[in-house]
This record gives C-alpha cells, structure tokens and sequence, in this order.
C-alpha cells in the first residue's frame, strides 16, 4: 500500500460505518504530532503486523524498521517497507516477549521511537514486555504503547461494566455490599449479551496505574493519550450508525483532557527514556 492509498482507505473509513474504524490512524495522529520534525529519525514497530503503518511513517521521513511474530506479517511488511524505497531487512521475526530474539534487529538499543499497537493487551508481563521495549530505543527515545482503557467499561452498560465495578472499583469492599451492586446491576440495567469468555488478564487496564507502573521503570514524563472514541455505548452504533461514526471521528479532537478516559476504548502511553 502506498500513502496515497493509505489516505484513501482512512477517509473512507472515517465517514462509511461498514468499513472498520481507523483507530490506529488517530494514535499516529498523535504520534507525529509529538515529533513534528521527523526526517531523518528512526522508529521501530513492535507487531508490525502487515505494515499498515509503513507508508504514513516512511512519507514524513522516518527510517523504519519493525518486528512481529508472525512469518506471514514479516514477509508482507519487508514488502511495504521496499514499496517505500527502504532496506526490508529492517523488518524481522521477532517476539517483545523474548528478549534475546530483539538482539537481531539491526539498529536494537539506538531507535529514536517505538510504537506498539495492539500488543500489550497480550503480553503475560507488561512490566517485562516494557523494558524489553525500552532497550530498543536511545536514552532520549520516545515510545508510544497501546493499551485498553479499563475505565472505557463504564460506558458500555454491558458485561465489563459489571466485572470492572464488582472486581475492581470495589474489589475492597464486603461481600455482602459486592453482592447488593451485583444484583442491582444484573436488575435489567445492563446488556449481557456478551458472552463471557478468556479474557486476557493483562487485556484492560486503567490509564493512571499504566502511568504509575511507567514511573516505577524509570521512564520520564509518562503521559496518557485516549484514542479511539466511541459516540455512546457501542450497542447503539447499529441503530445510528452514520450519526455515531461522524460523531466519534468528531472526538478524537476533544481537547477537554477528560472525557478520553471514558469515551475513548484505547490510549497510548507516551513516555520516554532516561538520559
């Protein structure tokens, strides 16, 4: 894919609601707005999947490179970082989980960004799977990790609103008071259509202990950026979904520094290295 197809793809997912929602697109939104001068930098994916985010990165200058666990994903990702004129080596088979598998990357320890999307949902340790992160890029470096905002369950009036006040907004509180909001939540006040399921245990997560836990490892200036609004409970979106597509584009230029940490399904961490 090329930027001018990548372009085309993000508009037309912004105002057509049966194409999938250009989430990642408004995380590197972000992402270049924190670097406005990228050229001649460098940037490493973790999970780069099918190189989805190469042509936007590549056209502003950045030297990119990536990893992802998957032979299929490294092979279409060598040929999107070729299509953009720069070396496919750059991209290998690698896991953010095994530390040893990152000494391949060429360029490991010197990057001037790291993006993670969709990957630390699904890591057995993030705190493990954070330093392991961080040793990709300069003392310096900026990284931007995508996670699940747990506070987000307080809008969907479904299942992981109850799980995320009875497990744990309360999870301090007696039995028999959990029990009393239990059963007051299950009194019709809820859609629980959803079926339970495996859920990761890392998959949610509240912005400000990702925040805290950013700290605790010695990264500076550990900010929280919300992306991916929704324009109310996603049970709606059927019933107006042209109305709830434009009005949760609309929001991802909310500036009112509050209403991201629960409209808002996912936000990235950015932070950056020590000096």
């Amino acid at each position: 894919m090329n930027l001018d197809a990548y372009e085309a793809q993000v508009a037309a997912a912004c105002v057509n609601p049966t194409l999938p929602y250009p989430a990642n697109h408004f995380a590197f939104r972000h992402v270049l707005a924190t670097m406005p001068e990228p050229a001649g930098l460098s940037m490493v994916e973790i999970g780069v999947g099918a190189g989805g985010a190469i042509p936007l990165f590549t056209s502003k200058g950045f030297a990119f490179a990536g990893i992802d666990r998957d032979e299929i994903c490294v092979a279409q990702s060598k040929k999107s970082l070729s299509e953009a004129g720069q070396d496919p080596s750059r991209i290998i088979k690698a896991d953010l989980e095994k530390r040893d598998s990152l000494a391949h990357l060429s360029g490991a320890g010197s990057f001037d960004a790291l993006i993670a999307m969709g990957v630390f949902p699904h890591v057995d340790s993030i705190r493990q799977a954070m330093v392991n992160a961080v040793i990709l890029i300069r003392p310096g470096g900026q990284i931007f990790l995508e996670f699940r905002n747990a506070l987000f369950s307080l809008l969907t009036f479904n299942r992981y609103t109850r799980e995320f006040i009875c497990n744990q907004l309360l999870d301090e509180a007696s039995v028999e008071v959990r029990g009393a909001v239990d059963a007051e939540l299950l009194s019709e006040r809820l859609n629980l259509q959803i079926p339970a399921g495996v859920i990761h245990p890392e998959s949610f997560h509240v912005p400000f202990e990702i925040v805290d836990i950013a700290r605790e490892l010695g990264l500076v200036n550990p900010r929280i950026i919300p992306f991916h609004f929704h324009a109310g409970m996603p049970s709606i979106e059927h019933k107006v979904a042209q109305s709830y597509r434009r009005d949760s584009v609309a929001l991802e230029e909310d500036a009112s520094g509050w209403k991201g940490l629960f409209l808002a399904s996912a936000f990235l961490l950015h932070a950056q290295r020590a000096e």
